[in-house]
């Protein structure tokens, strides 16, 4: 017998009806992918599995409440983006550096093994918190823009901004990586 693939907004439905089994289904679907934001957040791996816990806890603690007023996938990485929000809020004085960003390529991602793709990540240590945020929301994680402002909390046109800014900054540190490369 073949088992049937519900839907996140199927899954959450039957748990918020009591089948906590659905729960465990769901939190595998996305824990990769919110544990590769969170190591992007943060720098490290074990603050970003940390960080990766926790958003789970707080989705567990929170489902009942949750309503389709947003796709579930946003919802959950508006969690994961919160609680590392909070962490460095707790420590102010870490930052995420170049090296670290390199950790958070993706295994199962054979482009994150190339140099080209180590450049990109190396340079995006060079961006600010917000830049940096936008793209790896839309390049790393393929959000739309729509649904990106969702996620951190603005209007459109500010998370389209953010993207264009972010983009023409990562073009402008690319170029003069490509300098040192020539030179």
């Amino acid at each position: 017998m073949q088992e049937q693939i519900l839907t996140d907004e199927e899954m959450i439905v039957r748990i918020q009806q009591g089948n906590e089994a659905y729960l465990e289904s769901l939190i595998r679907r996305y824990y990769d992918d919110v544990y590769y934001f969170c190591c992007y957040k943060t720098g490290d791996s074990e603050l970003a599995y940390d960080c990766t816990q926790e958003t789970f806890l707080k989705l567990t603690r929170y489902i009942h409440t949750y309503a389709e007023r947003k796709k579930f996938r946003g919802y959950l990485f508006s969690i994961a983006r919160n609680v590392c929000n909070d962490y460095f809020r707790s420590k102010p004085q870490e930052t995420v550096d170049s090296d670290s960003l390199l950790l958070a390529a993706d295994p199962k991602d054979k482009i994150g093994e190339s140099e080209t793709a180590q450049v990109v990540q190396k340079a995006l240590a060079f961006l600010g918190d917000e830049q940096r945020e936008v793209i790896v929301l839309r390049f790393y994680c393929d959000f739309k823009v729509r649904e990106i402002a969702k996620i951190i909390g603005v209007p459109l046109p500010t998370a389209k901004s953010r993207l264009k800014r972010a983009i023409a900054r990562l073009k402008e540190i690319l170029g003069k990586e490509e300098d040192i490369y020539e030179g």
